[in-house]
């Protein structure tokens, strides 16, 4: 059994953080439970040993929580307010010891300071002032991703609204010093990264014009733009917005979520990195599929939907890269799907 963790929204009948098996040699989700009680946990990330979660809260002070692992249950250890509203993403740097927060409502980036004791002290805030871009969604700056390099030499940033991808470096007081700013099309709405694993390439995924953009990353942490690819079909005329992105550890396939189109697209990626194929486009079998992960060893994805209560899993071929639907269950309101 594998243990998978999923965040979400609590508007409806979600209480927090949920953990499910999967059972992987009968390829079924079993055992859901809600493991802790959090307003709108709508993403978390690990620690590289599992055994510390940092989640956003969104309570009466809306910031991030830090729970530890202690004898099979997670244990509240702290928590601060970062924002004036709840964030959108965070991911933790082992390295440095911090978590890093975007805030989509107001354009904003966090650098949190994870103290011996467990608890969290915001080390400084950045405000994304950019022009904004040309659709109805760029009304303001909306950062919504930010994440070390491979190398940690960079930290990268998506902001939405402003169509860019910031590049900056940590100081040592845990600052973020910008150090490069790459725009993208008018209209992309830069929401994730994807990072090859052994080259010096992220895959930079368009929310609002569903595209791929493939980036290099240069030695001054600027990024330069390759190929760009189509996430849904060409004749698809109804609402979509492309969601989560993610690169298989043996960097040959790329995979994206669309929400609308409600399906998985599935790339063949090049040797080099630089080039993609479609080989694949299937259905998640539900609404909105917002987030989705692979389990450990990447023979199965898991699909969360916003709004149905299913969770989608599919078997994948290590060697095609192609997804096979096979089992779901019923959780509500998920937006993130973490592997423990």
């Amino acid at each position: 059994m594998e243990t998978i963790y999923l965040g979400g929204y609590t508007r409806e009948d979600n209480k927090g953080i949920h953990a499910l098996n999967l059972d992987t040699a009968a390829g079924k989700l079993v055992d859901e439970t809600l493991i802790i009680e959090e307003n709108n946990p709508t993403y978390l990330t690990l620690s590289a040993d599992g055994n510390h979660l940092f989640t956003l809260s969104d309570g009466d002070e809306p910031g991030l929580a830090h729970y530890e692992l202690v004898d099979g249950s997670f244990t509240f250890k702290g928590r601060t307010k970062v924002f004036n509203e709840n964030g959108c993403y965070v991911t933790y740097d082992e390295t440095n010891h911090v978590v890093y927060n975007a805030n989509y409502k107001k354009g904003e980036l966090a650098v949190i300071d994870v103290l011996a004791d467990g608890s969290l002290s915001v080390a400084d805030i950045v405000q994304h002032t950019s022009p904004v871009g040309p659709h109805e969604n760029q009304d303001f700056a909306h950062a919504h991703f930010i994440h070390p390099t491979n190398d940690n030499k960079f930290i990268l940033s998506c902001d939405l609204g402003t169509d860019e991808v910031h590049s900056y470096r940590l100081t040592e007081d845990h600052k973020l010093d910008e150090v490069s700013v790459y725009k993208a099309a008018p209209g992309t709405g830069p929401r994730h990264l994807a990072f090859h694993h052994s080259e010096s390439i992220v895959y930079l995924l368009g929310e609002l014009d569903y595209t791929v953009t493939v980036l290099h990353i240069n030695e001054d942490g600027s990024l330069t733009a390759g190929n760009i690819y189509n996430t849904i079909p060409s004749d698809w005329t109804e609402f979509n917005s492309s969601a989560a992105i993610r690169l298989s550890a043996d960097n040959k396939f790329l995979y994206v979520s669309n929400r609308g189109h409600n399906s998985i697209t599935v790339f063949a990626v090049s040797e080099d990195g630089q080039t993609l194929t479609e080989i694949q486009n299937i259905s998640t079998e539900g609404d909105f599929p917002r987030d989705f992960n692979f389990n450990a060893d990447e023979t199965y994805v898991i699909v969360g939907h916003q709004f149905q209560a299913q969770i989608s899993l599919f078997k994948r071929d290590a060697a095609s890269g192609l997804l096979t639907y096979a089992d779901n269950i019923a959780v509500n309101e998920i937006v993130c799907v973490t592997p423990a």
